[in-house]
């Protein structure tokens, strides 16, 4: 299993994934980052590997808002050099965003199913 199948695993899939690990406990409580964390951990998948911003697209866009207040700001208080470096900042991630929309999707993991005779 790769870390680009988990992320793109709904939380669903990744629940039942991780149910079959008996280490994990606790698993219908947790969120879908904290899945990825654990089914990674347990399968030794190295998470440094992982996309800048962690390739969720929410928030990214949190961040996006977030940059966008200081924007606001920034014109009322007249700071000409940080508003130049927070239209850039906001002008990259919109551009990563769309990037992830754009990434094709991987074929979901195929279950085993017994062949019937």
């Amino acid at each position: 299993m790769e870390l680009k199948t988990l992320e793109r695993m709904t939380v669903i899939k990744l629940r039942e994934e991780a149910l079959k690990i008996p280490e994990l406990s606790g698993v219908r409580g947790m969120s879908k980052e904290q899945l990825i964390r654990a089914l990674a951990s347990a399968h030794r998948i190295d998470l440094a590997r992982r996309q800048r911003g962690g390739g969720d697209k929410a928030e990214l866009k949190k961040q996006i808002s977030g940059l966008k207040t200081q924007i606001a700001e920034s014109i009322r208080s007249k700071e000409k050099s940080n508003l130049k470096r927070l239209r850039r900042q906001v002008k990259q991630l919109k551009a990563q965003t769309r990037r992830l929309a754009k990434a094709k999707p991987i074929a979901p993991v195929a279950s085993e199913a017994p062949a019937a005779s």
